[in-house]
């Protein structure tokens, strides 16, 4: 095998993540507001796949369904929807993050009593890494320019 076998995602569970997303398409850009031709330029495939593919008539290909739920994973529009309704793999983390911390765990530790004294123990590159997630989903949410974003992450980071 070319990469190690964490990298490596059967057809099966490629099929399974495609056929998990395939029905809500069509919901999932009405809410983020696009048009088929739309979409389809910013992930790259003709309208005519596009529309095709939405429309059930043909398949769709794992890296189109990777553009497709990235955008809409980071829309503002849809990011909840995907998160709430499964959409959007979360154990696609674990391929890719083999041995880290469970997404589960993840999303509980901001209620964790400890939080200080956890951010406390980590060394300078993980408390930069803390910021750098925060300073994104603070700029996600409040949707703000790139540039701003920019200057924001830059603050937290020196």
């Amino acid at each position: 095998m070319k990469y190690g076998k964490h990298w490596s995602i059967s057809n099966e569970k490629k099929q399974e993540y495609i056929n998990r997303l395939l029905p809500q398409l069509s919901s999932l850009r009405a809410k983020a507001g696009l048009s088929q031709d739309e979409l389809s330029g910013l992930v790259g495939v003709s309208r005519q796949t596009y529309c095709l593919t939405e429309s059930g008539a043909r398949s769709m290909s794992w890296n189109t369904y990777l553009s497709v739920i990235m955008f809409f994973d980071y829309n503002v529009k849809t990011h909840d929807l995907i998160r709430r309704t499964g959409v959007f793999p979360e154990e696609l983390i674990h391929y890719f993050n083999p041995g880290e911390e469970d997404p589960a765990d993840v999303k509980s530790f901001g209620n964790a009593p400890e939080l200080n004294a956890m951010f406390d123990s980590l060394d300078g590159d993980g408390k930069n890494t803390v910021r750098a997630v925060l300073s994104s989903e603070y700029a996600r949410c409040e949707k703000l320019s790139k540039t701003d974003y920019l200057q924001i992450l830059t603050e937290t980071i020196e």
